[in-house]
């Protein structure tokens, strides 16, 4: 059965998936994206977890029904799918901090004569195309004694505002290229920049792989301070976001998923792509959250608590 006929019957198998696997890595290098942060290309570590994130997209069954619904011949589908994945990478750039500044970075550069683009770089017009040196201590230290200029930002603004104006973004790039002595990406100069700000960082390493390997014992809800009763309100709130599925699959972090998958009543692969779902719900809300940490433990804890009240079965064995 071809990619095509299992988008077809509604049901995308093994032959959809690699298919998707193929297109992620030819338009990820192809496009230039960077892997996941914590990774250094496009291998296959890489490759499965955007799987997994884009199979666990809340949009991922209204593509699959306009791919299977559009598409009338195998080679239609390989095309449309390279279009339906270049969108999710940008769009999943886009929902991080230093996925926001490249697009800033991107923004502010396209728009001065001084600077110019090739292959995915940056360079000045009047300085050298070739790579620069992309040392990120390096660099975020020769932009150190910038000054900084925000732009006046209503607070009832739809979106927030951006870390700096025009002005300052062109200029701290313009540092950042004279210092590495040549080009640089994108994504370079928006996390030296992000290191110089002060931004980049989730408030917590919060990923699905993390989750595999334990956690630390969280702390009693017991305590009445202002700050655990807005820890336990913002994590209550969180939890009613999650799903049952979701739910179970944050209850036993110290569990691999292959153990988890029993109590979701489905196979490996798919737990992952749950507990991942819900990772990724718990990382979007907390984002901003300067008392990350302290929530996704009261998170964690509310979600064991609640398991064991609605399994009545205790921990996997």
């Amino acid at each position: 059965m071809s990619a095509l006929q299992e988008l077809s019957e509604g049901a995308p198998g093994d032959e959809f998936v690699s298919l998707l696997r193929r297109t992620i890595r030819a338009v990820a290098i192809a496009r230039n994206f960077p892997p996941p942060d914590d990774l250094t290309n496009w291998g296959d570590e890489a490759i499965g977890r955007i799987v997994s994130e884009f199979m666990a997209d809340s949009q991922t069954p209204r593509r699959l029904v306009d791919l299977s619904t559009v598409c009338g011949s195998d080679r239609a589908l390989k095309a449309r799918l390279e279009r339906t994945v270049r969108n999710f990478l940008a769009d999943l750039g886009r929902r991080t901090p230093i996925g926001k500044l490249v697009v800033r970075v991107n923004e502010v550069l396209g728009g001065h004569d001084q600077f110019v683009r090739a292959e995915g770089r940056w360079s000045l017009a009047t300085g050298s195309s070739a790579p620069g040196q992309p040392d990120l201590d390096r660099l975020s230290e020769a932009i150190r004694p910038h000054e900084i200029t925000t732009p006046r930002w209503g607070h009832d603004a739809r979106r927030s505002a951006p870390v700096a104006d025009g002005e300052t973004i062109a200029s701290l790039c313009k540092t950042l290229l004279d210092a590495a002595g040549g080009s640089l990406t994108p994504r370079t100069m928006a996390a030296a920049i992000g290191m110089r700000l002060g931004i980049g960082q989730a408030p917590m390493s919060l990923d699905a792989a993390s989750l595999d390997g334990g956690w630390p014992a969280t702390s009693s809800m017991a305590d009445a301070t202002a700050d655990e009763a807005l820890r336990a309100t913002r994590a209550k709130e969180i939890l009613a976001l999650l799903n049952d599925r979701e739910r179970l699959a944050l209850a036993w972090p110290e569990y691999p998923v292959r153990e988890v998958a029993p109590f979701l009543g489905v196979g490996p692969s798919q737990a992952h792509i749950i507990r991942r779902r819900a990772v990724e719900i718990v990382r979007a809300e907390l984002v901003d959250d300067a008392d990350g940490e302290g929530v996704v433990a009261q998170i964690l804890e509310l979600a064991r608590c609640w398991a064991d009240q609605w399994t009545n079965r205790g921990v996997p064995a």
